[in-house]
């Protein structure tokens, strides 16, 4: 299978011009979906925007591989774009995107699909490979060259498999690899085999031999054998997702990103051949290349996904019971009893799995012990994590010690002494340490939230709201949603001040799609496109569900977001307003029932929804009218293209042209037609006056041919600039027709044969300008 058997023309955009990633990424989808290899384009528009969240796939050096395996998804399939103009894709570099290929997958992929899309990743760090496609005119001209570079790629592998045969056939070549590296990413598609290009390339102009294990989503290509990794003198792993690297174990090994494989593939050869390079050693602590705040965040996020499942059971149950009906009953006491007994679960569930992060599976019983003090010294949240982290850093230290002083007995000391010294060890620091101030700081955010004013708790509710949809999975969004679970977590399965958090963090992420798709509906779908006015109802629905990435498709301009925040934070402070309160961290329009004052919580939501919609018909530009200037435009460039050539035309018989009206009076006409399309009047347009003018008097002849060819050297060069922007061939031929027939300034070649002779004066101080054939 080659690459054009999965792009096809209808998917291919040359000349394309997005206004932001989130538009750029709309249309691909809509591009694929044109070839029918899409069943549900919504589900896949989300689940592309869904990876986009957790890291962006601008690569840097002006290239986007967006992509996603989805149950929307028929059949394998590839779409291309190429921006000329660039488009913020917010990309690693930080430099606008000009090509942009899309990759949708099946979530059963096969194998051949999956080497089709390695290929095209491996050609894109090319850069001659990628002038030639963004130097395409045509979409013909875009697959030929796609075509080229992929046999001159066949041509290769044929040459290096075959080099490869006779070097194994060689005694004298069994030497082994000076590197072994492995590559990964979540998706196991284009930046898996990038990052292994990029190092196998930088490796061979460094004269080093290096061995790449790409872990993708076909499985293990090219997998390291015992006897390569044993012969390597360092190890590369860039991987944005688990892989097995006990097998590196006592080599000198490297731990970052794939995104760094990509584009920092020469820094972290020398780096693994360093000899400073840290040995990996088996239960020691991740040697990933990060700073260290944002190691304590991913350990953290890691213990906060473990716990969402409990803390939603444990909320809703609870809430259940509390129900007026059902709170005399057995089965309320019953409810209730179930609820009690996971919430206190969840301190525990939380510190095992930071110190998990941290230090793998003989960290859980630390970690465990750790939540379990915190529970019974009352630190709450607090406590939890610090002892959390507490038992992760306790059990690196006692594996690093039974490694170095106590050989053998691996077994026992994974089933015995680890779990028995890390337990003991983060008790003793929990109990004597920790567990104090935790508790004191717990106590008073609650007695803040508790007791503070009115106008405190709407601010609060209003910024965390906010947050929520300020750019939707960054670091503000979950930054704002981990701080409503966390405290939501410190008070279930009551009703606390954590719900009322919580409760304004959920309709910070429910308010965004639902104002934009009452905006497209109902409010002014003329500001909207039509496949956005087709998707208001579902972003409407999916709002209600608490899914905030529906708002995605709409924000085709960044000052929308303006629209999602200013909603959002509304509906936060009205919440805290009313004191309402929510017992799970998900679920959306499910909880309202189980909400305190329930009824206010919806007038919360309606609050922010209505005010988001509104911000969204102000902020959103009228499409009539876009529309209008678009095809305006289109026109006039497409009249001086055309007067172009029929000017290079005449150059090349000898003949000079018939002059039109002036470039000065098109402009105007087109600036007329605009204004006419934005505002919905007629506009005729305007008479030429020099045509009913009376002629000039034969002694203002020599006057009147001077300001001829004074205008015609100014059309020439306005002509040259404008067509410039469209057409640099229209330029070239404009600026030579005006060079060779200096025309007059009412569009007509001069009749009167006598002004010779003042223009042979004239031609005294100013040189005569003669046809260039």
């Amino acid at each position: 299978m080659r690459i054009r058997d999965l792009l096809e023309r209808q998917s291919v955009c040359i000349n394309a011009s997005p206004v932001s990633k989130e538009d750029a990424v709309s249309r691909l989808v809509d591009a694929m979906a044109s070839t029918g290899c899409i069943n549900d384009i919504d589900r896949f528009r989300e689940d592309v925007f869904e990876r986009e969240r957790k890291s962006s796939t601008g690569l840097g050096e002006g290239i986007a591989i967006p992509h996603a395996k989805s149950p929307g998804v028929d059949r394998p399939g590839l779409a291309a774009m190429v921006v000329p103009n660039g488009v913020d894709f917010d990309s690693i570099d930080g430099e606008p995107v000009h090509l942009i290929f899309m990759i949708a997958s099946p979530n059963q992929a096969s194998d051949a699909h999956l080497d089709v899309l390695a290929r095209l990743s491996t050609l894109l760090i090319d850069e001659h490979f990628r002038s030639s496609l963004l130097s395409a005119h045509s979409v013909d001209e875009f697959l030929e060259a796609i075509d080229s570079a992929e046999s001159e790629e066949d041509e290769k592998e044929a040459s290096e498999q075959a080099r490869q045969e006779e070097e194994a056939d060689s005694p004298e070549q069994k030497k082994g690899y000076d590197i072994v590296a492995v590559t990964a990413c979540p998706a196991g598609l284009s930046h898996t085999y990038m990052a292994a290009e990029a190092l196998e390339q930088k490796a061979r102009e460094m004269g080093l031999t290096i061995k790449v294990e790409a872990d993708g989503a076909a499985g293990n290509r090219n997998s390291l054998m015992p006897e390569d990794i044993a012969s390597a003198r360092a190890v590369i792993v860039a991987a944005d997702r688990a892989v097995d690297i006990d097998r590196f174990a006592g080599k000198p090994m490297v731990r970052t990103g794939v995104v760094d494989g990509v584009h920092r593939p020469g820094e972290l050869i020398k780096k693994a051949l360093s000899p400073d390079c840290p040995v990996y050693r088996i239960g020691g602590m991740s040697t990933e290349s990060t700073n260290l705040p944002m190691k304590l965040y991913r350990h953290l996020m890691s213990g906060l996904t473990y716990i969402l499942p409990l803390a939603a059971t444990a909320g809703i149950l609870s809430a259940v019971a509390r129900l007026e009906f059902v709170k005399t009953s057995s089965l309320g006491l019953f409810l209730d009893s179930i609820g009690y007994s996971i919430g206190s679960l969840l301190f525990p569930v939380l510190s095992a799995f930071i110190a998990f992060s941290m230090a793998g599976r003989m960290a859980l019983v630390a970690g465990f012990t750790g939540g379990v003090m915190a529970d019974m010294a009352s630190a709450g949240v607090i406590g939890a994590l610090l002892n959390g982290f507490v038992g992760g850093g306790v059990a690196f230290v006692v594996a690093r010690i039974a490694q170095r002083f106590l050989k053998g007995h691996d077994a026992m000391f994974a089933l015995l002494v680890y779990p028995l010294a890390g337990a003991v060890l983060t008790t003793l620091i929990a109990q004597f340490i920790t567990n104090l101030p935790a508790a004191l700081i717990d106590n008073v955010i609650n007695d803040f939230i508790s007791d503070t004013s009115t106008i405190t708790l709407v601010a609060i509710g209003a910024v965390l709201a906010g947050m929520m949809s300020a750019d939707m999975g960054g670091p503000f969004n979950k930054l704002a949603y981990a701080s409503g679970v966390l405290l939501l977590a410190d008070c279930l399965p009551e009703n606390g001040p954590g719900s009322m958090v919580m409760a304004s963090v959920m309709l910070g992420g429910m308010v965004p799609p639902m104002a934009a798709g009452v905006a497209a509906r109902f409010i002014a779908p003329g500001h909207f496109a039509a496949r956005e006015r087709e998707a208001a109802l579902s972003a409407i629905f999916k709002g209600l569900l608490f899914i905030t990435e529906a708002v995605l498709p709409f924000l085709t301009l960044k000052r929308l977001r303006l629209a999602c925040v200013t909603g959002s934070a509304v509906a936060g402070g009205l919440s805290m307003f009313f004191h309402c309160g929510i017992c799970a961290p998900h679920g959306g329009i499910f909880l309202f029932p189980l909400a305190t004052e329930p009824l206010f919580y919806i007038v919360s939501l309606l609050g922010g929804v209505l005010c988001g919609a509104l911000m969204f018909a102000m902020l959103s530009p009228n499409q009539a009218a876009v529309q209008a200037e678009a095809q305006a435009a289109a026109a006039a460039a497409a009249a001086e293209d055309e007067a172009a050539r029929e000017a290079a035309s005449s150059l090349s018989s000898g003949q000079l042209p018939e002059r039109g009206p002036s470039m000065a009076q098109e402009a105007a006409t087109v600036a007329a037609q605009v204004d006419a399309a934005a505002t919905g009047q007629a506009t005729q347009p305007a008479q030429d006056s020099q045509a009913e003018a009376p002629s000039a008097p034969a002694g203002a002849a020599e006057p009147a041919a001077v300001a001829a060819v004074a205008t015609d050297a100014a059309g020439a060069a306005g002509c040259a600039q404008s067509a410039h922007e469209a057409d640099p061939l229209s330029a070239d031929a404009c600026a030579a027709a005006h060079q060779a027939a200096p025309l007059s300034a009412n569009g007509q070649k001069s009749q009167n044969q006598e002004s010779e002779q003042s223009s042979g004066q004239r031609a005294e101080g100013t040189e005569q300008t003669k046809p260039v054939i």
